[in-house]
């Protein structure tokens, strides 16, 4: 059965799952795994939630994935180092008190082993001196896709805090990369796998958009992150006539939140590892939430209008990822456009926080 039709049967059956085991979560996850955080800067949520997306997602990705592929190495090199990600995430998840320095700290010990393990590499930036780099230095090319991994799996983790707003801006990433893969290289292993790993979202995007009945948490961002990023950089090696910068385009908004973040609160002699209320997206919350005075309708409104406008930055891409200048370009027009979008949305915030 190909896995198109496998999963129109069983997509219903995966929302049945989720429903049942999101409503029973207390059996099965002894209560440890439920946010109670309200207080945080990126809480909007006023009740308890199981932060079991991430678990659900990984559990179907690896469980159909070995039911319905064949053995396969680059399989392996995907769930060996998403699975281990997840891992560092879920620790946090189910309460153990992990602080981001230490989860950042054991992602950069296990990467470069698994990169090193599995032969991971970018063949290819267009940047002549890092190519260089990469191609003549085996620690420089294990330094700089560990790097890859461990931004866009913590600028994952830092978008997701607001309903839809991570899960929705995934489906999107892996819908142009299906894109892509179909019509240029039909590589149906990573077809395959990215037809699959976009259902498994959308049924747990039911869960968490308009109204969060279950979050991603830690380990789910974590999760996304890595196996985007993997996808990503298999993609582009395996398309070498598609530029670097659209893929690094694509990913753009969840790397440049990070590092964005890090230097502005450096700039502001804040601790970068610690958590505040100034990222992009909570800023466009607030300006929402000016708006509409309603605090669950801003939260999912928030995730949605920022997707919207991610997926409108990145239309010009789709017609010319062939055009290595253009591309460029236009990678540095995204960083222009992010930075011009804060610098309003914050002076908005502070005019609404002025009049208050």
């Amino acid at each position: 059965m190909h896995l198109d039709k496998f999963i129109l049967i069983i997509f219903p059956i995966i929302i049945l799952l989720n429903y049942l085991i999101i409503k029973n979560f207390r059996y099965f996850f002894l209560n440890k795994i439920v946010d109670r955080e309200f207080n945080k800067p990126q809480a909007f949520h006023l009740k308890p939630v199981p932060r079991i997306g991430g678990f659900l997602i990984c559990l179907y990705f690896i469980l159909f994935s070995f039911f319905f592929f064949e053995k396969n190495f680059f399989l392996f090199k995907i769930f060996s180092i998403t699975f281990l990600f997840f891992l560092i995430g879920f620790l946090s998840d189910i309460n153990l008190r992990i602080k981001p320095y230490k989860r950042l700290l054991l992602m950069l010990i296990i990467s470069p082993f698994l990169i090193y393990f599995f032969e991971i590499k970018v063949v290819t930036t267009q940047f002549f001196f890092l190519d260089n780099l990469i191609n003549s230095n085996k620690f420089i090319t294990i330094l700089f896709v560990c790097l890859c991994l461990v931004f866009i799996s913590n600028g994952c983790n830092f978008v997701d805090g607001f309903n839809g707003l991570l899960l929705i801006h995934i489906i999107i990433i892996l819908s142009v990369l299906y894109f892509i893969n179909h019509t240029n290289s039909n590589n149906d292993l990573l077809k395959y796998s990215i037809i699959l790993l976009i259902f498994i979202l959308i049924s747990v995007l039911f869960y968490n958009f308009p109204k969060a009945k279950v979050f991603l948490g830690d380990s789910g961002a974590y999760f996304l992150g890595t196996i985007t990023s993997l996808i990503i950089i298999e993609m582009s090696n395996f398309n070498q006539a598609i530029s670097p910068f659209f893929f690094a385009s694509l990913l753009f908004y969840v790397f440049f939140e990070v590092f964005f973040s890090f230097f502005r609160k450096i700039f502001l002699n804040l601790s970068p590892l610690k958590p505040d209320s100034q990222h992009l997206h909570m800023l466009f919350f607030k300006f929402i939430f000016s708006k509409v005075k309603n605090l669950n309708k801003a939260n999912y409104l928030t995730g949605l209008f920022i997707n919207i406008f991610y997926l409108l930055a990145i239309l010009p891409l789709l017609f010319n990822y062939k055009n290595m200048t253009f591309c460029k370009i236009y990678f540095f027009i995204l960083i222009n456009i992010y930075l011009l979008s804060y610098y309003v949305l914050r002076e908005k915030s502070l005019k609404f926080k002025a009049k208050r």
